[in-house]
């Protein structure tokens, strides 16, 4: 009960400090001034050349291979995207890298511009287109390349792109690159190519978060508590009531030990039955010292408890033995663990076994004693 009260108290404490505490402002990250910028790499290229596969003048794009003698020039075309409601510039540089490699490992290259352009963008769009003769580079730069790295390594061809852009909040730059492979009759240009690149800025504002609240009126008031500060009142009201009930049985039950006597009686009561236990000199007489270990007893000897109310006495009969329990004094006196004390009339069953076996060593004759070996 005094836990009980404890708790209480420390439940209403806990409310009282919520209810007069404020709370921090919370927090939250938010993204602001969200801006996409992207680069994309595309090529076309016409047909100049005769072939049965494509008519004269016309233009494709994105191709997967391109032949050289129907179409060889290639018309590259940078475009970066960026946003529309602010001025941007944007610098747009389009390089055409060869390199020779040997193992991955890279011991010559050389870079050309094909071109450069830098243009203050005010509807969120930046051209840049060149043209490149792709048989002529493969017929002169490329072929010397090759012949003075035969055998020695790999030579390749690259295009660069390099975007860079200054929007006045961020400034950045977009890179990629395609390769060009160059065989006899054919060459290879990988496009579409697109690279995209997201700036924010990360701040951190207030919640205006909304604290539950649980309104509880009084007579000619209203008064409100914090979720938080409710819960404490409630666990602070079930602790007293929890008090009031322990404190309630407890002057119900004045006597516990009787109460206890009272339950074990109900608890076992279907092994214990009344009835009217013979004299105690007839039996040899056990002490048993709880009346759990009297149930444990018949229930083992597989027989019947029987309660004696006029001797408020617990016993088992089994044959020539009677085990009892008794637990209250009667007739003024005391038994220790149901065991009647020794007076002039009642000898134990020590006394007993001596006597016997002092007859049986003596050769006297008569009635046998009455014992528990009977």
């Amino acid at each position: 009960m005094a836990a009980l009260v404890v708790a209480s108290a420390f439940a209403f404490a806990g409310a009282a400090a919520g209810a007069t505490d404020t709370p921090d402002p919370q927090r939250t990250t938010v993204q602001t001034d969200q801006q996409a910028v992207s680069t994309s790499l595309t090529a076309t290229a016409t047909v100049t050349g005769n072939t049965t596969l494509y008519d004269q003048g016309e233009t494709v794009s994105d191709r997967p291979v391109y032949l050289l003698s129907a179409a060889p020039n290639l018309t590259l075309r940078v475009g970066t995207n960026v946003p529309t409601d602010q001025d941007v510039v944007v610098t747009q540089d389009v390089v055409l890298e060869l390199s020779a490699a040997r193992d991955e490992a890279v011991f010559w290259s050389e870079r050309r511009e094909l071109a450069s352009t830098t243009r203050r963008v005010t509807d969120g769009r930046s051209r840049t287109t060149v043209t490149l003769d792709v048989r002529r580079l493969a017929r002169e730069r490329l072929a010397a390349v090759k012949a003075a790295a035969d055998e020695v390594g790999i030579v390749r061809v690259r295009i660069l792109v390099n975007a860079s852009y200054d929007t006045g909040t961020y400034a950045g730059q977009v890179n990629l690159s395609s390769p060009v492979s160059v065989s006899g009759r054919a060459y290879e240009f990988d496009t579409p190519q697109v690279v995209e690149r997201n700036h924010s800025t990360t701040v951190a504002r207030p919640v205006n978060a909304s604290v539950a609240t649980a309104a509880v009126e009084f007579p000619g008031t209203e008064a409100s508590l914090p979720s938080r500060s409710l819960w404490w009142v409630v666990a602070g009201i079930g602790a007293l009531v929890l008090a009031v009930f322990v404190r309630t049985v407890d002057r119900r039950i004045e006597d516990f030990e009787t109460f206890e006597k009272y339950y074990e009686s109900v608890r076992y009561a279907d092994w214990i039955s009344r009835g009217k236990l013979p004299d105690s000199g007839e039996y040899a007489r056990v002490p048993v010292e709880t009346l759990l270990d009297l149930v444990d007893v018949a229930i083992d000897s597989e027989k019947r408890v029987i309660h004696d109310q006029a001797q408020d006495v617990y016993a088992v009969v089994d044959d020539g033995v009677m085990y009892e329990f008794r637990d209250v004094e009667t007739s003024g006196r005391m038994y220790e663990f149901g065991l009647a004390p020794i007076d002039e009339t009642t000898a134990t069953l020590e006394q007993e076994l001596q006597e016997a076996e002092a007859a049986a060593s003596n050769g006297e004759e008569g009635e046998p004693t009455e014992s528990w070996r009977d």
